[in-house]
């Protein structure tokens, strides 16, 4: 399960290119913390990508090649597992009996219905999924609209190269956790959630191109004031995506800094930019975290 994927695909599912300049960046959007025996590097990835957006910045060629193990948001091998999709789906869903209508406004539903009828789908498709997961699908169709595909993202990309090489991978964390991140809000706070996004929806092209290129050449800055200026995106919903998800992986990246193996983390570049990001924390802590040249 991915996070959301307008600009929260850099946190998610968040879930973005513009023509490149001739000249090859000079940053690429990956950090690394070495010891006297380890390296971690830290590479902030995008979830979902175009097929011209491609090919992925070497230096994430170069970064897993080096790396011994992989770590992912999520597990991506019980990802890929049939009895995952049942779960997510279980998990997902309104209590028997229920449809969005008993949830939501008429008007949501109006929109809801309206927006899946426009993209060609049938309208009943978000009346048994509870609130969160109608926010996350939402996101995530917008991403598809635009062409962006989970095959061709970072992490199945990465998690294949890793099946084929034989080199272990995890997760920081589980499906259940993610899929249950929006329980603890209000339906109603949810609700506005998605009247934004809907809202959103004619910038989201745009807003797609300016992330993607600042992800391309590691403008971190640029990332995280894309997604300051994201009014979809209010301060409770980042401190769920971000904020407090940051602060739960300081001390999986501790330990793997304590060990004497390279890993490689792959998360959203949402979550390696800007205040409070894991930089940051990190920085906090008094560690030396450096930004790669995409030549290194």
């Amino acid at each position: 399960m991915k996070l959301p994927t307008h600009p929260a695909v850099f946190a998610l599912p968040f879930a973005f290119a513009v023509p490149l300049a001739a000249e090859e960046p000079t940053k690429a959007p990956i950090w690394k913390i070495s010891d006297e025996d380890s390296t971690v590097y830290l590479a902030g990835s995008v979830h979902l990508l175009r097929e011209k957006d491609l090919p992925i910045p070497a230096a994430f060629d170069r970064v897993y090649a080096e790396s011994e193990e992989l770590v992912f948001e999520i597990d991506m091998a019980a990802m890929m597992r049939p009895e995952t999709a049942v779960e997510m789906l279980k998990l997902g869903s309104l209590p028997e009996g229920e449809t969005i209508a008993d949830r939501f406004g008429a008007e949501t539903v109006e929109r809801l219905r309206g927006y899946l009828k426009e993209q060609g789908m049938n309208p009943a498709t978000f009346d048994r999924l509870s609130p969160g997961m109608v926010f996350l699908t939402l996101s995530s169709l917008e991403a598809v609209r635009q062409g962006a595909k989970p095959e061709l993202g970072l992490e199945m990309t990465y998690f294949g190269k890793s099946v084929a090489d034989g080199k272990p991978s995890r997760g920081l964390e589980t499906i259940v956790y993610q899929v249950q991140l929006f329980d603890r809000f209000e339906t109603a706070v949810v609700e506005e959630w998605i009247h934004k996004t809907l809202d959103e929806l004619d910038r989201s092209a745009e807003t797609l191109e300016t992330i993607l290129q600042a992800w391309r050449t590691g403008d971190d800055r640029g990332i995280a004031e894309k997604l300051a200026e994201d009014e979809s995106m209010p301060a409770e919903l980042r401190e769920a995506l971000l904020g407090e998800r940051n602060r739960n992986w300081i001390p999986e990246i501790e330990k793997a800094l304590a060990t004497d193996r390279d890993v490689m983390f792959l998360v959203g570049a949402g979550h390696l930019a800007g205040e409070g990001s894991v930089v940051d924390l990190l920085r906090e802590k008094g560690l030396e975290v450096t930004q790669l040249a995409n030549d290194e």
